[in-house]
């Protein structure tokens, strides 16, 4: 679950603009000059991708003695 910026609430929307970062915010926390084009689907909300690689312990091979 992605969550919003400025508080603990789910997000609904991902402020993603050219030239800043991406920024997460929940229907209550959006900003109201933004709150328009978050009507007109501008705004969707992005969810990272988890690599299921990332979360499975790798294995370590020992070292042969030199």
């Amino acid at each position: 679950m992605v969550k919003c910026a400025n508080c603990e609430n789910p997000a609904n929307y991902t402020n993603a603009d050219p030239g800043i970062n991406p920024v997460n915010y929940c229907a209550t926390c959006l900003p109201l000059w933004l709150r328009d084009r978050a009507s007109q689907g501008d705004f969707p909300l992005v969810t990272p991708i988890v690599d299921d690689e990332s979360k499975v312990e790798k294995k370590k091979t020992p070292k042969s003695p030199e």
